[in-house]
Formats: structure tokens, C-alpha cells, sequence
């Protein structure tokens, strides 16, 4: 059994507040079609963000993974016109480079074992 290490905990927080401002930018931009895009982005961030909470290792390595193509979408979404406003993108991608910092420094410490 493993315990949450703190640099997972904070992947998790920035992740759930990537899901956040996922789901903000609903109302934002009064339900269009550009922010609908995002909603199930927000559901499987959260889903994200309550697995690590649980201290999920392997899940980390997934998360990882699916936030380094998350950060180059939202910072190309940057300078796209739509309807989402801009500054939603830019929260994303820094809740999203916050979060692969912490769960880089979080899987490159070997798990603390619970004996």
C-alpha cells in the first residue's frame, strides 16, 4: 500500500481545477457550441483528479500523458476565434503545466511503502 505523496496531491488540485475552468467556460460563453466541446473534457479530468486524490500511481503515469496533449490544445485553442474566451484557455494550459510539474516530481520519487 502506498501513500499520497504531497506532489500528487497538488496534481491533483491542479487537475480539478483544470476540470473547473473546463466546465466555466459554460456559462462563460453562454452555452456554446466551442464550450460544449470542453464539457466531457471536464467530466474525464475530474475523474482524473478524484484518482489521484486516491493516490493512484499508475493513473499518474496516464494523467501525465493526456495533460502534455491537453496543454498543446489549449495554448493553440489560445489564438483561435470562438466563442470561449481566451483567458479560459490560458487557465487551462497553466492549471495544466502546474499539474505535469507536480505529478513529474510526484513519479520520479519512488512511492513511500506503508509497512
Amino acid at each position: 500500500m502506498t501513500q499520497t505523496s504531497t506532489a500528487m496531491r497538488w496534481g491533483a488540485y491542479f487537475t480539478a481545477l483544470s476540470a473547473g475552468l473546463h466546465l466555466l467556460a459554460l456559462p462563460v460563453s453562454r452555452f456554446s457550441a466551442d464550450a460544449l466541446i470542453l464539457l466531457p473534457f471536464a467530466l474525464v479530468y475530474a475523474g482524473f483528479a478524484y484518482g489521484l486524490f486516491r493516490g493512484w500511481r499508475w493513473l499518474a503515469y496516464v494523467v501525465f500523458i493526456v495533460l502534455l496533449v491537453g496543454i498543446s490544445l489549449a495554448i493553440a485553442r489560445i489564438w483561435a476565434n470562438g466563442d470561449v474566451p481566451r483567458w479560459i484557455y490560458m487557465g487551462i494550459a497553466g492549471a495544466n503545466i502546474l499539474s505535469v510539474t507536480t505529478l513529474f516530481v510526484a513519479l520520479w520519487k519512488q512511492p513511500d511503502v506503508i509497512t
